[in-house]
């Protein structure tokens, strides 16, 4: 049982893309409209863990602190736009908009790693076989 979550949750990090497709699958006839943000909410977690082991995995660099730290100054940056555009802070607003652009941003960050990744592995591989 144990082997086969730890599957589970490997493909999902690998493939973030398939839990948000199946999450969305899954809530869009109960939950209709709001099956898309449900989706998406869910899917930043994964991308959020995501996102460091791809680095790691192209690249050997541990880049959990990185994301963190790119998160909070993202909801720093945010927290200051929505006190200056808004009389009263709304908190739960706040940070549903926050866990959205966390999304927008890591969905972004994932397709750009995998791409690059996907070119330099490609190009270490033509170098190694045809010998530059």
């Amino acid at each position: 049982m144990m082997l086969i979550l730890q599957t589970v949750a490997t493909v999902f990090i690998f493939a973030p893309f398939l839990a948000f497709f199946l999450i969305y699958i899954a809530a869009r006839k109960p939950l209709k409209r709001r099956a898309f943000l449900v989706a998406a909410d869910l899917t930043t977690l994964v991308l959020f863990i995501a996102v460091p082991v791809l680095i790691y995995a192209i690249w050997s660099y541990e880049a959990s602190a990185l994301v963190c730290f790119v998160a909070i100054i993202i909801a720093i940056v945010f927290l200051v736009i929505e006190w200056k555009n808004e009389k009263e802070l709304k908190v739960r607003v706040y940070i549903r908009k926050t866990w959205r652009l966390y999304f927008v941003v890591l969905a972004f960050a994932y397709l750009m790693i995998w791409t690059v990744g996907l070119i330099f592995t490609v190009s270490r591989f033509m170098l190694d076989s045809y010998g530059a």
